[in-house]
């Protein structure tokens, strides 16, 4: 199964409110390079690898991820990975609302443990490798939700706060980090990523989007480049591939209303470009669909 199929805000509830927490079991797709796409949600998110290694980008850092590895991945933070098609690469992820574990009012377990945790505010790696302890509670949160028994929300609860605790003593002693230039930089590229997606059906310059930010052309393709790992022209046209593909699966539309509904005026690059990221032609994809 395939996720995180989004490049900008993901809109996915996971868990219902009442129950604000999910797990997934991911086998990423071994073809593409590409084994999170990049996105972020408001979801903290609890990651650990058991099969396959990669590159993980969280924000502007990248942190080389195996079988074993753990990661925390804050709220709100811009992620991918990227890994070997040579190898299987194989997750799971925990992903839970802040509030879970919340107190209702500002109290000092929020604000000493909870909140610096959740948004990491300390100067240290968010990715563990070799660390028993935190691959035992995912694998054992994973293995309650899938069973659901009784009293499983009050189990998982438990581990997620035991969970915290192992993650702030192995964090404590490290300084808090100035949040300052990275949160622009990060609410900048999440500014960037909304208007590729509401520019996707639209002809896009790179010239226009630089005016539109205030910034040079070359600034832009750097800063885009060092934030998300690839070229914002890439990026849209992922994007697009991506709605299109929706637009096979779900309408009638022939390929050329679906390349033109989704910014591709010339039909042979439109099935160049859908090849380059989904290795068949939209064709021979809507096709697949009907077997």
């Amino acid at each position: 199964m395939e996720r995180y199929p989004i490049l900008v805000e993901e809109q996915t509830n996971h868990g219902p409110a009442t129950f604000p927490c999910a797990v997934y079991q991911v086998k990423a797709v071994q073809s593409k390079r590409e084994k999170i796409y990049c996105h972020w949600h408001k979801e903290v998110e609890l990651l650990l690898i058991l099969s396959g290694s990669a590159s993980l980008h969280i924000g502007q850092k990248i942190y080389p991820v195996s079988s074993g590895t753990f990661a925390l991945i804050p709220s709100n933070a811009v992620h991918m990975a990227f890994g070997s098609t040579d190898e299987e690469f194989r997750f799971i992820a925990v992903l839970f609302h802040p509030d879970f574990l919340r107190s209702f009012g500002s109290d000092s377990i929020q604000e000493k443990y909870l909140s610096p945790l959740f948004r990491w505010q300390f100067d240290c790696s968010p990715v563990l490798p070799d660390t028993q302890d935190f691959p035992d509670l995912i694998l054992d949160i994973a293995s309650c939700y899938q069973k659901k028994a009784d009293g499983y929300e009050l189990y998982i609860k438990a581990r997620l706060l035991q969970l915290c605790f192992l993650l702030y003593q192995y964090a404590k002693d490290f300084q808090f980090q100035k949040q300052d230039s990275r949160d622009y930089q990060i609410s900048l590229i999440k500014d960037m990523m909304i208007y590729l997606q509401e520019q996707c059906s639209e002809t896009v310059t790179l010239q226009e989007m630089a005016d539109h930010f205030h910034i040079s052309k070359g600034h832009l393709c750097r800063f885009f480049k060092e934030m998300t790992n690839t070229s914002p022209i890439d990026y849209l046209n992922y994007y697009r591939i991506n709605k299109s593909s929706q637009l096979l699966r779900d309408t009638d539309l022939s390929i050329s209303a679906v390349a033109g509904q989704t910014g591709f005026n010339n039909i042979s690059y439109y099935n160049r470009t859908f090849r380059k990221y989904m290795h068949m032609t939209p064709g021979e994809y809507r096709k697949k669909l009907t077997l």
